[in-house]
């Protein structure tokens, strides 16, 4: 055995670790910058590239449909070669999609983009993996809350930083700055995980991964839970009904609001500062004191009010109280419902929960992004935040049934639900 390969089968040092960790985090950091200065921008490009409701709903569609099934895939594949060479693979894949992105406006070639995006950003699986691979487990939940946090950062510096690049002119191409931008941000990402990210996993290993990797039988028994079925379907209709949103927010903004794409990058901004606000400073206190039970119905029933709001507003003097509205209703409900499905499930099936989970939320965003572009085309900015509300008050319901076959025995708040 080679002097590396020693050296990488040594158990892992806690300094040794708490270096990986902070790499692994600093690589999806530069990774998000990436991707969160497209999503804002991408309906708007396409818009201005022509494009019908129909196409604009596909080129949106296309990244989780790719993600779908290559997020369990890479799972796989990193436990039989490790960790970097796949991540080191999905960082050179999402860089030629950007750029793809940046140099043309055909359908075609942006479609084939979009799908290689999808296939490359299904990696969030391995980070998750890696970070599992370098933590210890009693350290594991706030490992992956910090994961979260990233997430909320990046939803933040992304579309800031989009807003000012979308104000430099390069002439007919109109927005491909920041797509060009979003590239160097993934070769980035590539360069640190090539020169400075260690695997994770010896050579010879066969530890199995803590990657939420989903299987068909994990699925079955997920399912066939009466109350954990329940409450992954109401997981999946949240995130289907706030994609109504998601997806359709640059254009609402355009057309309702008259917003430029750097104001309408700042928007996106507003929202995910008031969600990261949210996340990071209310919901721990709001679940102690009031319980996940109470704080999932009152999040959804604020996404609902949020979603009709928005639906009327003309003017930002009303259009800035919806968005603190939805960006709490969805600050609170969805990480109050993820951590109440976590404690309700077994330890011998948090992954299959998580993997089914994760496929379900995914499929939700898949089939909404594309509907959602449909209504928005054919009945106008408001028709997705009604399909939204509606969409919500489905969830709402099965919230409420899941949580009645659950019982109280989980409750943990003073004040009950």
């Amino acid at each position: 055995m080679s002097q590396v390969d020693q050296k990488q089968a040594e158990p892992v040092t806690p300094s040794a670790s708490k270096g990986q960790l902070k790499l692994i985090l600093l690589v999806l950091m530069v990774d998000l910058l990436g991707f969160t200065l497209v999503v804002p921008l991408l309906p708007r490009y396409a818009d201005l590239a022509g494009f019908s409701p129909t196409r604009i709903g596909m080129l949106m569609s296309a990244y989780p449909f790719c993600q779908l099934f290559a997020g369990p895939i890479l799972g796989r594949l990193s436990d039989r070669f490790g960790r970097k060479p796949i991540l080191l693979a999905s960082q050179i894949g999402t860089m030629i999609s950007f750029l793809i992105l940046a140099i043309t406006k055909q359908f075609e070639l942006m479609l084939l983009a979009r799908m290689l995006d999808g296939a490359s950003g299904g990696n969030i699986l391995v980070v998750q993996a890696y970070v599992a691979d370098v933590t210890q487990p009693k350290d594991r939940a706030r490992s992956f809350g910090l994961i979260g946090m990233i997430f909320g950062l990046g939803f933040i510096m992304g579309p800031i930083l989009g807003g000012i690049l979308t104000e430099i002119d390069l002439g007919p191409n109109g927005l491909r700055v920041p797509f060009l931008a979003a590239a160097m941000f993934s070769m980035t990402a590539g360069m640190i995980v090539a020169l400075k990210l260690p695997e994770s996993r010896p050579p010879g290993s066969n530890i199995g991964t803590q990657a939420r990797v989903v299987g068909l039988e994990g699925v079955r028994k997920v399912l066939h839970d009466p109350c954990l079925g329940m409450l992954v379907l109401a997981s999946a209709l949240l995130i289907m009904g706030w994609s109504s949103l998601e997806g359709t927010f640059s254009l609402y903004l355009k057309r309702r609001m008259s917003f430029s794409s750097a104001q309408a990058s700042l928007g996106f901004a507003f929202l995910g500062f008031v969600g990261a606000f949210a996340q990071g400073f209310l919901i721990r206190r709001l679940v102690k004191r009031f319980g996940e039970k109470r704080l999932i119905k009152v999040g959804m029933m604020a996404l609902i009010v949020g979603f009709l709001c928005l639906s009327q507003v003309d003017m930002v003097a009303l259009l800035l109280p919806s968005l603190v509205i939805v960006g709490l209703g969805q600050g609170m409900s969805n990480p109050s419902l993820t951590g109440l499905i976590s404690r309700t499930a077994p330890a011998h099936i948090q992954g299959a929960v998580f993997g089914t989970l994760t496929s379900a939320q995914t499929m939700g965003r898949m089939i909404n992004y594309f509907w959602a572009n449909q209504l928005l085309g054919k009945f106008g900015e408001a028709a997705p935040f009604y399909s939204g509300a509606l969409i919500l008050v489905v969830a709402l319901i099965a919230v409420r049934i899941g949580i009645n076959r659950m019982g109280d025995e989980l409750d943990e708040s003073p004040r009950g639900a």
